[in-house]
């Protein structure tokens, strides 16, 4: 099943009148905006999730597997920890990441493909990957615009996808009666503790969740449609970054107002 065959998508990114849509609040809640928006359970920077029913609560419960407080705190530190990682797919960005540094520049692909050979990786099952992944920004940065997704903006990790989940799993449990909107906020807090070292840019944090997400449901094996009917997030993407469409992440920024509290303050 479609992860938003469930749902009916939103017009628009619509902020709630109830909550700031500028303030370190508004700047925390918008890390799980994409995730926020695809399912969709509410405006962007509501931490309720308003936008689930009964039946949606329900559906949502099962699909998570989240039938108790216990479960749903133990997603979140999924998300959070083990970030649907793989061992195989960790090793071959890091490769990138490394040759980037190293060559003060994006590597080609075929100077990535050699350096994973190199290291030991297999060429048979590195060379689909390395293509994979440079398909989904090739589309990503034809779709939202060559000016905003720039040449030196590339996936450096898949991490991105749990995080954002995690945070809109925060809000979901208020809605299911797991949580109230003092801890939601704590635990989206947290996340955005762990997460902003990790990017620059929510142009980086963006790219990085719709690669997670097709990697993720695609199992790794992409195909032509892969990117057609797992990466249609990036219209949120688009308009997220975008001020003039309402676009809370054209308008925040990435670092300072995040305030990175000790998590013993907030654990």
């Amino acid at each position: 099943m479609s992860p938003t065959s469930w749902f009916t998508r939103p017009p628009r990114l619509a902020p709630s009148e109830r909550f700031s849509t500028a303030d370190t609040e508004a700047n925390e809640i918008a890390l799980g905006l994409l995730q926020i928006t695809t399912l969709p359970s509410g405006p962007w920077n509501d931490p309720t999730a308003p936008g689930l029913g009964p039946d949606d609560q329900a559906l949502l419960a099962e699909q998570w597997g989240i039938h108790s407080r216990d479960d749903w705190l133990d997603m979140i530190d999924h998300l959070c920890t083990v970030r649907r990682r793989r061992q195989a797919w960790m090793l071959r960005l890091a490769v990138r990441n490394d040759l980037d540094t190293a060559l003060g520049r994006v590597p080609t692909a075929e100077e990535w493909l050699a350096r994973i050979v190199a290291e030991g990786g297999d060429d048979r099952e590195a060379r689909p990957f390395v293509a994979g992944v440079e398909h989904i920004e090739h589309e990503v940065r034809r779709r939202v615009g060559k000016d905003v997704v720039t040449a030196d903006v590339y996936v450096r990790t898949f991490d991105g996808y749990a995080l954002g989940q995690a945070v809109a799993l925060a809000t979901w449990g208020v809605a299911l009666g797991y949580s109230d909107m003092t801890e939601a906020r704590r635990i989206i807090h947290r996340v955005n503790v762990d997460a902003r070292p990790s990017f620059v840019s929510w142009v980086d944090f963006g790219l990085s969740y719709i690669a997670g997400r097709i990697m993720h449901w695609s199992d790794g094996i992409l195909v032509e449609e892969s990117f057609e009917s797992l990466g249609d997030v990036w219209t949120d993407f688009a308009a997220a970054v975008m001020p003039r469409r309402g676009g809370p992440w054209g308008a925040l920024p990435w670092h300072a107002t995040v305030d990175q509290r000790s998590r013993d303050r907030i654990g």
